[in-house]
């Protein structure tokens, strides 16, 4: 029986479910087999979201990257009124909600054994938590509800539903996982296995516990203004983030080249070990199967006369078309430019996070009156600079220099020292600009540098461990600690050389607090730079969707900013 109990702790949802088959939902939860039919279509909205503007979204308006878009979420054309990828984050997040709510009342109330039932429902739980993430990420407070839409009374009763704080609904959906999820895949029923592992590519254990860690750094690091807070309230959600995070490492054991592969994080590969959760693509010309279009938005830009060159450079490899509007590189991520003397490089380039380069000046051939930037090809062989400085191994997969085998050189790298986005999102064979990569959305390197997020903000030295973990993959030299507060700057710099393009920069930005500044200081695009306001930090309710709640739903930031 749906009570008004469970309105008061929930809030709402999509306005666009469709009441026809109220009365036939009970009777496909019969079998194991039918249950998972029904999970399958949980997952189907993550094609949805997933996409090239979402990568704009959470990507380009951050001070990592920064597009040539002169209009949309790559320059934050954001408003009630124009939410653009918004809009559809809302619906498809809702749907799945919706389809989630309804699989686990069902297989939860069906005729199955306990021991069949127990884990589906923990995956649909998953499931629905990974929809609430995002909405609470790009949203803030959102209406929340984990009830079956079984009724046009209860459709009614959701609608009107208003905003519950982002803090609130995180807090709720931890305890769901840990207490209703986590318990229920076993090394029994062969389900308390890495992302990489599952059976079917299935979401469950990995997955649940990475969402309940994001919960508890989210809540940590809260910016919300109306969530409950008292002294200790940050100590608490570090403490509980080190729950699941120790339980991942106790799955995933030490992250090392030979056990995760630098390698393999390009995109190219699927389901790795190192994977927790991915977004599954499989690109086939029929279109019966599911495709993407971020890889199009990743790679340099197309050269119409040849098949294998991109930005002046021949990669002896077709990638395809690709977008107008692709990811470069900020002064901030990586830049190599001369300051006038020769030989020298910018002070800003020195301040870069990837640091050394493996670039240099081609002064002999220089006819433009601009020192011409080349690939350091002997600087590669070595991993090593002239003068003795390592270079991060990740550098030549997160940016774009060119073709690193015959030294060609991209246009853009070449002319203004600033990289594209890098092989890692490139996709070989992409087809109409339709990408087959999966999107791999949480890894492992990620746990671990929350990890080291979170005992450096308990006031534990053995954060510097887990840094040197992820850097000591990397080959450079190890971290050393001075002070807690240096150790945070350098850890949320650590993320943006490891996790760069990985959907989640301006989450990270977000949830410290920094994101309007950071855009201020380090984007490319004038216009972000420029239009950003505080407000941006969380997209608006669309409109339409604040009207169909007879304005329970609103955007007040916005409209203290003047929207």
């Amino acid at each position: 029986m749906f009570s008004a109990a469970v309105l008061t702790v929930a809030a709402a949802c999509s306005l666009l479910e469709d009441p026809t088959s109220f009365p036939n939902k009970h009777n496909i939860y019969k079998t194991v087999p039918q249950c998972k039919a029904v999970l399958n279509r949980c997952y189907a909205h993550f094609n949805s979201i997933y996409v090239a503007d979402f990568m704009f979204a959470t990507e380009a308006c951050t001070d990592l990257w920064s597009s040539d878009a002169k209009s949309g979420d790559a320059m934050l054309d954001v408003s009630p009124s124009k939410p653009q990828v918004g809009a559809d984050l809302w619906e498809r997040g809702y749907k799945g909600i919706m389809d989630c709510n309804e699989a686990i009342t069902c297989i939860e109330r069906s005729l199955l054994t306990d021991e069949q039932k127990a884990p589906l429902a923990a995956e649909g739980r998953v499931i629905r938590a990974m929809y609430y993430y995002l909405l609470t990420s790009m949203f803030g407070g959102v209406p929340y509800y984990t009830c079956m839409v079984d009724s046009y009374h209860v459709q009614d009763s959701i609608r009107f539903l208003e905003r519950t704080p982002a803090d609130t609904i995180r807090a709720r959906l931890y305890n769901d996982l840990r207490d209703n999820a986590i318990p229920y895949f076993t090394e029994e029923n062969g389900l308390k296995v890495r992302g990489g592992d599952a059976k079917d590519n299935r979401s469950g254990y990995a997955h649940g516990l990475m969402l309940m860690a994001k919960f508890a750094l989210w809540n940590a690091c809260s910016q919300e203004k109306d969530a409950p807070k008292d002294p200790e309230y940050s100590t608490r959600w570090f403490q509980k983030a080190l729950e699941p995070l120790n339980a991942l490492e106790e799955l995933y054991g030490d992250l090392t080249e030979e056990n995760y592969p630098l390698e393999k994080t390009q995109w190219r590969y699927k389901n790795i070990a190192e994977s927790i959760f991915e977004i599954q693509h499989d690109y086939s010309a029929s279109g019966v199967k599911y495709h993407g279009n971020v890889a199009p938005c990743m790679t340099p830009k197309y050269d119409v006369n040849s098949n294998t060159s991109y930005d002046g450079a021949d990669l002896n490899i077709s990638f395809g078309p690709n977008r107008d509007q692709t990811l470069k590189t900020s002064n901030y991520y990586a830049l190599f430019r001369p300051d006038g003397k020769k030989g020298s490089i910018t002070d800003a380039s020195t301040k870069s996070l990837f640091h050394p380069l493996p670039l240099t000046f081609d002064m002999e051939n220089d006819t433009s009156g601009r020192y011409q930037t080349k690939i350091d090809l002997e600087a590669l062989k070595e991993w090593k600079t002239k003068d003795g400085k390592k270079i991060d191994r990740r550098v030549v997969y997160v940016l774009g220099f060119g073709n690193l085998q015959t030294g060609a050189t991209f246009t853009n790298v070449k002319a203004w020292g600033i990289g594209w986005a890098g092989p890692k999102f490139w996709c070989p064979g992409m087809e109409q600009k339709y990408d087959s990569n999966n999107y791999r959305v949480f890894r492992y390197a990620d746990a671990v540098l929350m990890k080291a997020e979170a005992l450096a903000n308990l006031g534990n030295e053995e954060c510097v461990t887990y840094i040197n973990k992820v850097r000591a993959r990397a080959g450079v030299d190890p971290y050393v600690f001075e002070s807690f507060d240096k150790t945070i700057e350098f850890i949320r710099d650590e993320r943006a050389r490891e996790l760069g393009g990985e959907f989640m920069r301006k989450f990270d930005l977000v949830r410290w607090g920094i994101w309007h500044d950071a855009v201020k200081a380090h984007s490319k695009n004038n216009d972000v730079s420029q239009s950003s306001l505080p407000c941006h930090r969380y997209y608006p309710i669309p409109d339409t969707q604040c009207a169909l709640s007879n304005y329970k739903l609103s955007n007040p930031e916005y409209e203290n900013a003047g929207f």
